[in-house]
């Protein structure tokens, strides 16, 4: 109990969780607005849609994550990080984000908007854990 009190106190509360978060909120509205803009006025099936709003903001949020969230990190090479973190992302966008918004969408019954915030939300702590640990590890 006290390793699980240790890695919240050192990883969940410092300052790089907080910008892991002004990160993924400027994702957020990358993929809300891109999902929208493509299913309200191109008309694109919001099943579509929303995967080509989510692969853009899993790209913008790899260049700011890289840049200012684990930037003092000991680095791999930039194309090695981003591959680590498209499939770390991929795999929580695809089972949270995409599977959640056509669940809630198409079965609840919500409007895909809210739906893909829901996706969007639980994949987050997720996010941070991943990329933590595995894509901008240090190198020792």
């Amino acid at each position: 109990m006290s390793h699980i009190k240790t890695y919240i106190q050192q990883n969940l509360l410092n300052s790089r969780l907080l910008k892991f978060s002004v990160v993924g909120a400027s994702g957020v509205v990358v993929n809300m607005g891109l999902l929208y803009a493509l299913t309200r006025f191109m008309g694109i099936h919001y099943i579509l849609s929303s995967i080509l709003a989510i692969e853009v903001s899993i790209l913008t949020n790899f260049i700011l994550n890289d840049i200012w969230t684990w930037r003092d990190r000991q680095k791999k090479t930039y194309w090695k990080r981003m591959l680590q973190y498209h499939i770390s992302v991929g795999i929580t966008a695809l089972l949270a984000n995409w599977l959640l918004l056509i669940f809630f969408t198409e079965v609840v019954g919500l409007h895909y908007m809210w739906s893909n915030l829901i996706g969007i939300s639980v994949g987050m702590l997720f996010n941070y854990t991943l990329n933590d640990l595995w894509t901008f590890r240090n190198n020792q």
